[in-house]
C-alpha cells in the first residue's frame, strides 16, 4: 500500500468515526421539535469576513449558519478529543501530501 493510499484510508476511517448524531444532553429541554438546537448565538462579521463564509458555504452547497455551525462542533470536537486536527487540517495535510506527489 502506498503512503498515498494509507492517508486515504486514515482520512477516510477518521471520517467514519465523527460523531454528527446531534443528539443535544438529556438536561437539555428541546422547544421546536425535529430541529434539536434550541439556542441560538449571534456573531459579527466584517463585510470582508461575511463574503468569505459565504464564499466557503456557496462552495459548499451549505447555507453560512450550517457551514459556521460544523467548522465550530469539529473545533469542539478535536478540542476534546485533545487531537488539535480537525477535518479542515486533516484535509489540508492530504492536499499537500498528494499535491506534493504530483508536483
Amino acid at each position: 500500500m502506498s503512503e498515498i493510499d494509507e492517508l486515504l484510508a486514515d482520512e477516510g476511517a477518521a471520517a467514519e468515526r465523527y460523531d454528527t448524531s446531534g443528539d443535544p444532553p438529556a438536561h437539555v429541554d428541546v422547544s421546536r421539535p425535529n430541529l434539536g438546537r434550541p439556542a441560538v448565538v449571534s456573531v459579527r462579521f466584517s463585510t470582508e469576513e461575511h463574503n468569505r463564509l459565504q464564499q466557503a458555504a456557496d462552495d459548499a452547497k451549505l447555507p453560512v449558519s450550517t457551514l459556521i455551525r460544523i467548522w465550530a462542533l469539529d473545533r469542539l470536537q478535536a478540542e476534546q478529543e485533545g487531537t488539535g486536527r480537525t477535518v479542515m487540517e486533516r484535509l489540508s495535510r492530504l492536499e499537500r501530501e498528494v499535491f506534493q506527489r504530483t508536483a
